[in-house]
């Protein structure tokens, strides 16, 4: 073989060798022989400016490998496999809350169920920690009637209430309860395209009377409820 080429073939080898982790792990050690297969044709077919063109891209692939592998990890610590799952808080200052209902802090949990969600509201409100009775989220359309997690009729609900769910697209979940034809109190939960951003809109009657509400909450990375390695 050629010194040129073989020296060429080594130098390959070596900034192959600089991709990273991730890339290799999937590459294997092709990406090492290919400089090893290609220099010595290169070498003879296009010469000292085939050799060239052909470290250039190799060296104009290096930063966009690492560029990829960072972001992928970014996305991996901000996302989770469900849109909704995970800790969310609210953004007082973007959000627009009744002022009989306004919290100091306030948070919604989704934890994906068999069925759908299982979601959770706390924080705190006259400087007391206050948190709302878990509420499931089955998003088929169906009615059914409102119980707690035992299936018990729930304390204060109308006899014959019922709760309902859609989900209209991917990033949107609707739920309600009504009792004869009347609806007692609806939300609309939808997820920014990014992920990050979830926006609730609900109204309805509470101890308090009717209310209006309009919420933004930010996706709290990384998730408090989720085991630390």
């Amino acid at each position: 073989m050629n010194p040129k080429t073989s020296r060429s073939g080594r130098l390959y080898r070596r900034l192959a060798r600089a991709f990273p982790y991730q890339f290799r792990v999937i590459c294997g050690d092709g990406l090492e022989q290919l400089g090893e297969d290609l220099a010595p044709m290169v070498w003879r077919e296009q010469g000292v400016v085939g050799l060239i063109r052909l470290f250039a891209d190799l060296a104009l692939q290096l930063p966009l490998a690492y560029l990829s592998t960072w972001t992928n990890k970014l996305k991996e610590l901000t996302m989770t496999g469900d849109l909704f799952e995970g800790t969310w808080k609210a953004q007082n200052e973007k959000s627009q809350w009744d002022p009989a209902y306004t919290p100091e802090q306030a948070c919604l949990r989704f934890e994906p169920t068999d069925t759908g969600y299982l979601l959770v509201a706390y924080g705190v409100k006259d400087g007391q920690a206050v948190a709302e009775r878990p509420t499931s989220i089955i998003a088929d359309g169906r009615r059914r009637p409102i119980v707690d997690l035992n299936g018990r009729p729930i304390p204060g609900v109308p006899p014959g209430a019922v709760a309902f769910g859609t989900r209209p697209d991917p990033h949107t979940l609707e739920a309600g309860a009504e009792v004869d034809g009347n609806v007692l109190g609806r939300g609309t939960y939808r997820v920014s395209a990014d992920g990050k951003t979830l926006t609730v809109t609900t109204e309805g009657v509470g101890l308090k009377g009717p209310f209006k509400v309009r919420a933004v909450f930010e996706r709290v990375v990384p998730d408090p409820y989720l085991p630390r390695s």
